[in-house]
């Protein structure tokens, strides 16, 4: 009998339906893939090098289950100087990025504590607080994707310990503004919440300019950021990032981190101190994304069965179709029809339905190809 709180969650609907394109391709067919989030690029070479390197001079075994002190370091260091965050390596914990959430939830939440979850959302949010014995209260934003304060205001309760949400925001590309941030901000001291500020697309800010709420002094203490290497570099096999938050939280995270993945991978993290030095790598995967967006945008706009919203950040597209069948339906028929893989707007929450998020991080002739393909589609079920 398998363990009642699975029950609560379910699968990722982006790596399955990526997971069915697999098939498809070995059984021969032509598929066009906008499911799952990863960078079409390699590694950098010299990244790669580095991981290889370490590996020939013995860097194979266990390190700190907190991660070795010169990527700690290096990632504080980064921190104060392109985020504005006073971190020291003692607010630095190692580990993939997606576990850093896990972590933060485990650290802070009891069973039966609630965690506010602004929609659209990253699909694996709400899964992760259930998974963890904790409440989901999910609050609509607006037709920009901004805060709706009275709606979130209305969900706070004795049991209420946390706000969830990313920036640039997966799946609808929205970069917040300084300005809507200190709000947030303000939301959360007056109600005496923490924040997660999942910020693993930092570096692909096309419109707009990255703004950590842990550089808010005030905000500090009641902050866990999380960040990392798999979108900026294209290392997402390499699984590998960090959370900076208070040493509290960072301490009581690295106890549940000896007690399950130990740490992160040696190699990986070598890898990582070559990839945080290099800051022109994400600015050259920025702009071939940029181009993309563009692309899609332009496409898009010309269909009359689809609109959507320019993202200002992120490889991702929220595309909302005059079709009548719901997500989930019309996901599957038109990888059924067209072979084109999208991930259903339900996945990201209520407000998502009649959309699908597309990811751009493809080339132009996927791109070109399969959002014609997506256009008829999208007009046959008008």
């Amino acid at each position: 009998m398998l363990a009642s709180r699975l029950s609560s969650i379910s699968e990722s609907k982006s790596v399955s339906t990526s997971n069915r394109a697999a098939e498809l391709v070995k059984a021969g067919k032509r598929v066009y893939n906008f499911g799952i989030g990863e960078p079409d690029f390699t590694t950098p070479e010299h990244i790669i090098k580095a991981g290889y390197e370490a590996s020939l001079n013995g860097k194979t075994h266990y390190t700190s289950s907190y991660g070795i002190v010169e990527l700690r370091e290096a990632v504080a260091k980064k921190m104060v100087e392109a985020n504005n965050v006073k971190a020291t390596f003692k607010n630095v914990l190692v580990t993939p990025t997606k576990f850093s959430l896990n972590l933060a939830v485990m650290s802070l939440m009891n069973p039966g504590d609630e965690a506010i979850i602004p929609e659209p959302y990253y699909l694996s949010y709400p899964d992760i607080v259930r998974l963890h014995g904790g409440k989901v209260l999910t609050s609509p934003t607006d037709p920009n994707y901004s805060f709706d304060f009275d709606e979130m205001g209305k969900l706070v309760s004795p049991r209420t310990k946390m706000v969830i949400f990313s920036n640039p925001t997966n799946p609808t590309g929205k970069v917040y503004s300084e300005k809507e941030l200190r709000k947030l901000c303000d939301f959360v001291l007056e109600n005496n919440l923490y924040l997660l500020s999942d910020e693993i697309y930092e570096d692909l800010i096309f419109e707009g300019k990255m703004f950590s709420p842990a550089s808010i002094p005030e905000m500090f203490n009641r902050t866990i950021t999380a960040g990392g290497f798999s979108k900026s570099y294209a290392m997402t096999g390499w699984r590998i990032g960090y959370m900076v938050a208070p040493e509290e939280i960072i301490q009581a995270s690295n106890k549940i981190q000896q007690q399950t993945i130990t740490c992160a991978p040696a190699i990986s993290q070598y890898a990582s101190l070559a990839a945080i030095q290099d800051r022109d790598t994400p600015v050259k995967f920025k702009e071939v994304f940029r181009k993309r967006r563009d692309l899609v945008y332009q496409l898009i706009s010309k269909s009359g069965y689809l609109e959507m919203r320019k993202p200002e950040g992120t490889f991702y597209a929220f595309v909302k179709y005059k079709g009548k069948i719901i997500s989930d339906q019309f996901a599957e028929r038109l990888l059924n029809e067209k072979l084109v893989v999208v991930t259903p707007g339900s996945a990201f929450g209520q407000q998502g339905e009649y959309h699908f998020r597309l990811s751009f991080a493809t080339d132009d002739e996927t791109i070109k190809e399969g959002i014609s393909r997506i256009s008829e589609f999208a007009e046959s079920v008008s």
